[in-house]
């Protein structure tokens, strides 16, 4: 199996994904969570539970999401005991929908959501013990990439590098960086180089096979800066 094949299993899902044309209903950890078109959905791509549901909260601490889709990882953080979760999306029907689900979920006191690029939404003071982006792993070098597109495929993993390298300016004394991937589907020789440049210690803390067209394995990397 190449690269390339995985590549292409993961478009023909994300094409079956863009079937939906009114806003549905799926259940993610035992929580219901509603699903607008355009957004990426839990209900095609099973990466979002189990990032979910193995997700090392610790409690009372301020956490950033990048990316978060329909909102389901940063509001079951919330439910978790994380203190304060922020979530931004490039994709304004993500910012939407993730606006609904904390609306759903009655939890708008622990969970907030803004449109932006990564950390550009961000005010000067803010900072984060953790930073967590399930990332776009799919590597592809075409620019040319709709708003839900990006949820799977990053050109030239411009974007990846640019939230490892940028993401030490957000963090708190202690904080760490947690990154959702696949090894299967993702470039980990750029991973470990971006994290490498940018002064942090990476390492996986959980790993499982699934499977979408084929099968897939996926991970959570931890990335500790080196003082």
């Amino acid at each position: 199996m190449t690269y390339s094949d995985y590549i292409e299993g993961t478009k023909q899902v994300l094409e079956q994904s863009k079937s939906a044309k009114k806003p549905y209903t799926v259940r993610v950890s035992g929580k219901d969570f509603i699903v607008y078109p355009n957004v990426f959905s839990p209900k095609y791509f099973r990466d979002t539970e189990l990032f979910a549901d193995h997700f090392p909260i610790r409690a009372g601490e301020e956490m950033l999401e990048i990316g978060p889709g329909i909102g389901a990882i940063s509001i079951l953080a919330a439910y978790k005991g994380a203190g304060k979760v922020l979530a931004i999306d490039i994709n304004p029907d993500a910012v939407k929908n993730t606006q609904a689900n904390i609306q759903l979920h009655h939890i708008e006191n622990k969970v907030e959501v803004r449109y932006g690029n990564l950390y550009e939404a961000l005010k000067a003071e803010e900072k984060f013990d953790t930073i967590f982006w399930n990332t776009p792993f799919g590597f592809v070098e075409d620019e040319n990439v709709l708003d839900l597109e990006k949820a799977i495929y990053d050109p030239g993993y411009k974007s990846t590098e640019k939230f490892i390298k940028e993401a030490r300016d957000h963090l708190k004394n202690r904080g760490r960086v947690l990154i959702g991937f696949s090894t299967t589907l993702g470039r980990l020789d750029l991973l470990q180089k971006f994290a490498s440049e940018a002064a942090f210690l990476l390492k996986v803390i959980y790993e499982t096979e699934s499977e979408e067209i084929y099968p897939v394995k996926f991970e959570i990397f931890e990335a500790l800066p080196i003082c």
